[in-house]
């Protein structure tokens, strides 16, 4: 028989996390119970939570949030608690977990966080140790976020104690105390960063930056006239440069929505000097003149032609290596691009594919290899670009796959993973 569970996020102020963590809740959600335990919101979170009927709103008056949570809990129905922080995102299967875990006889645990922000991904691993130390020392929980009770384990303990803050920690250490069997869950809940701060904390980057170039120096494939490369370009093709594709509405939104996510990542990538935009009417329109990217001709030009145009400035200027990004896919990071531009230096030209597809997501050229793409037909296919560098005699490797927008289903998941705003039809 399935475990019912009452799911409760206390909230104040939080309303872009709290509709990522709502949406991620959707497709497990069942009969759980999901109560958002807001306590005097001004920024519309309470509206949030009314655009759900499965939610239950409880505003609560208490300014504490353990004296908030333990009157929520009275009305619980569910057989287990679980406390999720906004902004988190419980990775999928999480409600298998719980009933896993719940079944092999533990009356509480926790889960392990990991951060979905790439620049801030070590912040993430600092969580999981965290939480491992807590349970070795106190023997239960290290943080609210991603906890899970029996109702009967928290009566039994009295719920949280009515202190300001850190109230997982005496909650912890009560558990120990009363002998109920707590153990680590083995799932995850993904921790996505707060609203608007992806490029307010530059302090991630660069730590990622440092740790990458670290490791990079330290592997064997380094070479010691890389580190004297000059500045590097990249060009971003939007989503119709090489074709309009006609399909319905929302996945037209989902692409307009994944350019300003993809111009974000490359104005931010510091792996780059400049950047250039190729696309056609719609997209070229909708970016507009954005600070560091250059536009390339009108939208009705040739697509070759404003390539070439490309291709003969960076020449002129020298540049070290060109990066092409085609729009569209919904892994590329800065990691990855790193990865793409700072890999094996042997190799002129690196092609990261579609996963199954016959596309291309992005592709790097060295310097050397410049010219030989000068009258290359520009295609989206992967196959043309090998045929033709393999008649120009230049060696490439092919990065692991990455998943690009190409069904509705995509676009739709895009929603579900706290992406996109608009509620699919």
């Amino acid at each position: 028989m399935t475990m019912k569970f009452s799911i409760f996020l206390p909230v104040f102020n939080r309303r872009d996390e709290l509709k990522r963590s709502l949406r991620a809740l959707i497709p497990e959600k069942g009969d759980h119970e999901v109560f958002v335990v807001d306590m005097g919101s001004t920024d519309g979170t309470q509206d949030v939570a009314k655009e759900h009927d499965w939610v239950t709103l409880i505003s609560s008056k208490e300014g504490v949030r353990s004296k908030a949570l333990n009157q929520a809990v009275v009305d619980a129905k569910g057989e287990a608690l679980f406390f999720l922080a906004p902004g988190s995102l419980p990775a999928r299967g999480w409600s298998q977990a719980l009933e896993d875990h719940f079944g092999s006889g533990a009356d509480a645990g926790h889960f392990t966080c990991r951060e979905v922000d790439s620049f801030s991904s070590w912040a993430g691993s600092l969580r999981s140790i965290a939480m491992k130390l807590g349970h070795q020392v106190l023997g239960g929980p290290a943080s609210l976020n991603g906890v899970a009770v029996t109702k009967a384990a928290f009566d039994k303990v009295s719920g949280f104690r009515p202190v300001p803050d850190f109230e997982w920690m005496a909650f912890a250490a009560r558990l120990k105390e009363t002998g109920v069997k707590v153990k680590p869950i083995k799932h995850e809940v993904l921790v996505s960063p707060a609203a608007g701060s992806r490029q307010e904390n530059e302090w991630f980057e660069l730590k990622e930056d440092l740790q990458a170039a670290w490791k990079y120096r330290k592997s064997e494939n380094f070479d010691p006239k890389r580190t004297q490369r000059k500045a590097s370009a990249a060009i971003l093709f939007g989503y119709d440069a090489f074709e309009k594709i006609e399909v319905n509405e929302y996945f037209n939104y989902a692409q307009q929505e994944l350019l300003k996510i993809s111009l974000e990542v490359m104005q931010s990538y510091k792996g780059v000097e400049k950047i250039f935009f190729i696309g056609g009417n719609e997209s070229t329109k909708l970016l507009g003149q954005p600070s560091g990217v250059e536009v390339i001709g009108k939208p009705n030009s040739s697509l070759e032609k404003r390539f070439s145009d490309v291709l003969e400035k960076l020449r002129a200027e020298d540049q070290e290596g060109l990066l092409l990004v085609k729009d569209g896919s919904l892994e590329l990071s800065h990691k990855k691009l790193r990865e793409l531009s700072e890999g094996l230096g042997e190799e002129p030209c690196i092609i990261l594919p579609e996963a199954e597809s016959t596309q291309w997501t992005a592709l790097w050229f060295e310097q050397p290899a410049l010219d030989a793409i000068a009258d290359w037909e520009l295609s989206p296919e992967v196959d043309a670009i090998k045929a033709h560098l393999k008649a120009k005699i230049i060696r490439q490797e092919e990065e692991k796959p990455l998943k690009g927008l190409r069904t509705d289903s995509d676009a739709r998941s895009l929603y579900y993973a706290g992406i996109l705003e608009r509620l699919p039809a």
